[in-house]
């Protein structure tokens, strides 16, 4: 009997162990069943550098949250560059049961507008190309921003505009005043360039920057302007326009390049869904009394590329902020001055 009872006791401590032992593998496996399905992760793609990428969106993911920032334009350490545009949002796949594709193009920041170095006044590439600031003997002024987007397919999600390029300036003697002109900003519109130019006691000579791409950053866009030229002695030259969507590089809407006049250049237009205007350009000389008094040459700032919220057929945002502007133009002596790169961040 008291071995039956010995018995009898092992057994219930083996079931009681067994039973403890069942309860600790089993607790975690329904939790890990019920509470983390395959797709409930999240996952955080970040793009900083100029360039084109492909980026899939895991089956099971419809909604992805995104920041889309165009490239800054190229100035100087007196002079901005325009800010690229900031972009944020939501977008929402209908259905995606096998995984979808998308391509991300991060624009590039345009060259500085300092010195005549190759990297000055280079356009920065993106979706619309930024325009390349025009090169004077002295002087290239800034080049424009590249837009940055997000396609599905061919269609555009969201695009966030490039900002335009410095202008640039060279005047005679002891001007009273004077301004190469800053890039303008992708916001909402489009901002355009500043016009260059120098003022003395006995007259003033300048040239308009250029327009930015202007209209509803929900809808079509028209290509900004270009900046104003003339003169009265030496003629001047008006600034090239922006062009449209599809029509630039990666599909964008190319910024307007700018081009030299004596010493200096007139800024770049900022890509993106519609491209900004370049700087127009002019060099007066100064007479007083019969005798030159001051020679200037002017180089309006382009205008910045405009961006687009509305969203692909197959893709219709939400919630969207901006553009704003990102606060990466150019900004600083030399190559510092060229302007930031652009941005992409996508969440889902």
């Amino acid at each position: 009997m008291e071995h039956q009872r010995h018995e009898e006791r092992g057994q219930r401590g083996v079931t009681r162990r067994s039973f403890s032992r069942g309860v600790a593998w089993s607790v975690p496996a329904i939790s890990v069943a019920t509470a983390a399905p395959a797709f409930a992760a999240s996952f955080t793609h970040t793009y900083t550098t100029r360039g084109s990428y492909a980026v899939t969106i895991p089956a099971g993911y419809r909604s992805v949250q995104f920041e889309v920032v165009g490239g800054g334009g190229g100035g100087s350490a007196a002079y901005s560059g325009g800010d690229g545009g900031r972009v944020t949002g939501t977008f929402t796949l209908p259905t995606n049961a096998s995984g979808v594709t998308l391509t991300v193009i991060v624009g590039g920041g345009g060259g500085e507008g300092t010195g005549t170095a190759a990297s000055a006044g280079a356009g920065g590439t993106g979706y619309g190309r930024g325009g390349a600031g025009g090169r004077g003997s002295v002087l290239a002024a800034g080049g424009g921003g590249g837009g940055t987007a997000l396609l599905l397919g061919a269609a555009p999600i969201v695009v966030a505009g490039g900002g335009g390029g410095k202008g640039g300036l060279g005047a005679d003697g002891t001007p009273s005043s004077q301004d190469a002109g800053t890039g303008g900003s992708s916001v909402a519109p489009a901002g355009n360039g500043g016009a260059a130019g120098a003022s003395y006691p006995f007259g003033a000579v300048g040239a308009g920057g250029g327009g930015g791409a202007v209209g509803s950053p929900g809808g079509p866009t028209t290509p900004g302007t270009g900046g104003a030229g003339g003169g009265l002695l030496v003629e001047g030259a008006p600034g090239a326009s922006g062009g449209v969507n599809g029509q630039g590089l990666n599909g964008g809407g190319n910024g307007g390049s700018g081009v030299p006049r004596g010493r200096v250049g007139a800024g770049g237009g900022g890509g993106g869904y519609a491209g900004g205007g370049a700087g127009g350009t002019r060099t007066n000389s100064v007479l007083l009394g019969g005798q030159l008094v001051a020679n200037v040459d002017a180089g309006g700032a382009g205008g910045a590329g405009s961006s687009y919220t509305r969203g692909a057929t197959a893709a219709p945002v939400s919630n969207v902020a901006g553009p704003v502007a990102e606060g990466n133009g150019g900004r600083g002596a030399g190559t510092a001055g060229r302007g930031g790169d652009g941005r992409v961040v996508l969440q889902f």
